[in-house]
């Protein structure tokens, strides 16, 4: 939606009153002289608040001073998201190379999106143009685009890495974690097929270059093709990506929460797990497990999974008991590592870099021993057992851990394990209700 002010010969005398009317809203502004052309282009979160600030700062540099003096009449767009405005913003400077847009006109590199021309194609961001890739670009905010990467990923699933994938190779690499929290569709896993990740590709450079609407009509037809042909998987897939690039604000207001949320004693609390328990790699994937029952009665068990220290709860399991004695932890525990590791196993994924149980050295052994029967045990990094009341730390050869209570290390593991146990006890909770109430 592009709106303008009247314009003339000379400065719009009404351009303050009719600025204090620009929405609330994301998206671009152009600021045009008296002649009608266009001198700056910009991009906002808050058009309102952005554009104002021009004219009410008092700490303006001799830069900003001409151009407010130069400005006679403003035009915006408003967009559904920062993102988009930061998009699109890109695409206008190269169109109208403004005056006062320098940034984009003298001999600095700046950043460009760049998808390499591979089978599998990766994307990054570089300010290198001598790759072999199709760039989009530049832009000017190289911090924006960082925080705008993720987001887009997390809608069209494509590879960041810069590993060279085969598509006639038979034996393929274990995904890695960003395939298992939903950021990657696993190209270099035998994942998804060429076909169906080149879509993803073509998605992700309509979305960019400006087309969100001819995208969403697209993906409307092909997941109503889907349903028809009651390929109801393809269609429940196009359908949570009409969703996501519909709701690409929401997820940005997501993905800022989330950054927001790493503060630096997580980053310092991987770093200190991978020094106590001596992994060779930073613990980017903690998995918890726990059983629950009362009396016997109703006996589950709970698998969760954090990713960089973060709950994953898309990847969340819980097990109702089949075989073990529910009145004994350790067998319990003991059934839910097989049948989660044994599945892992066959379906070639992820292992854990630490694996964390709740209980002490019996609940640890009960857990080695399954890992062991099901061929797993050599590919986890680290098998610990965290007790409570002194919150020890049990090894897998023996040795106990005893940290501070203010260790950043100690409350991963703590967070870990409190989450095995809610999400135990409230699967055993639900099937207590159903028995009593019947529902």
């Amino acid at each position: 939606e592009r709106v303008g002010c009247q314009k003339g010969m000379e400065r719009d005398k009404n351009l303050e009153e009719k600025v204090k009317l620009l929405p609330k809203t994301p998206g671009v502004y152009l600021f045009k002289d008296s002649s009608g052309r266009v001198v700056y282009i910009g991009k906002a979160s808050n058009l309102r608040s952005r554009v104002s600030s021009y004219f009410h700062s008092k700490a303006q540099d001799l830069k900003t001073a001409a151009l407010v003096s130069a400005i006679s009449g403003l035009e915006h767009i408003k967009t559904d998201s920062a993102i988009e405005a930061l998009l699109l913003e890109s695409r206008l400077i190269k169109s109208y190379r403004p005056k006062y847009n320098s940034d984009l006109k003298d001999d600095k590199s700046y950043p460009l999106i760049a998808i390499s021309r591979e089978p599998f194609p990766g994307v990054t961001i570089t300010r290198d143009r001598t790759r072999d890739s199709q760039y989009i670009g530049p832009f000017v905010a190289a911090r924006e685009l960082k925080q705008a990467l993720p987001v887009l990923q997390r809608i069209f699933k494509f590879r960041t890495c810069s590993l060279h994938i085969d598509p006639d190779r038979k034996h393929r690499r274990r995904p890695c974690l960003l395939y298992y929290i939903e950021r990657c569709s696993g190209p270099c896993a035998g994942r998804v097929s060429k076909t169906e990740y080149g879509a993803q590709i073509r998605h992700l450079k309509q979305f960019v270059k400006g087309k969100k609407k001819t995208l969403l009509a697209q993906l409307a037809r092909q997941m109503e093709a889907a349903a028809r042909n009651l390929d109801f998987e393809r269609a429940a897939l196009l359908r949570d990506e009409i969703e996501a690039v519909t709701q690409v604000h929401q997820l940005a207001k997501i993905e800022s929460l989330c950054e927001g949320f790493v503060h630096p004693d997580l980053t310092e609390g991987l770093k200190l797990l991978k020094k106590v328990l001596n992994l060779g790699v930073v613990p980017r994937l903690v998995e918890g497990i726990d059983a629950a029952q009362i009396s016997g009665k109703e006996a589950v068990g709970s698998a969760v999974v954090f990713a960089d220290g973060e709950p994953h709860k898309a990847s969340y399991r819980h097990y109702r008991i089949r075989n073990a004695r529910t009145v004994d932890d350790p067998a319990m525990i003991a059934e839910v590592v097989r049948r989660r590791f044994r599945a892992k196993v066959r379906d070639a994924a992820a292992m854990p870099h630490i694996l964390l149980v709740d209980g002490g050295p019996t609940q640890l052994r009960s857990t080695m021993t399954a890992l062991q029967t099901v061929g797993a045990l050599k590919e986890i990094g680290a098998v610990v057992s965290l007790a409570k009341r002194e919150e020890r730390v049990f090894l897998s050869n023996g040795k106990q851990i005893l940290m501070k209570r203010t260790s950043p290390a100690l409350k991963i593991l703590q967070h870990v394990r409190d989450e095995a146990h809610r999400f135990a006890q409230r699967y055993h909770h639900i099937l207590r209700r159903k028995k009593v109430l019947g529902r």
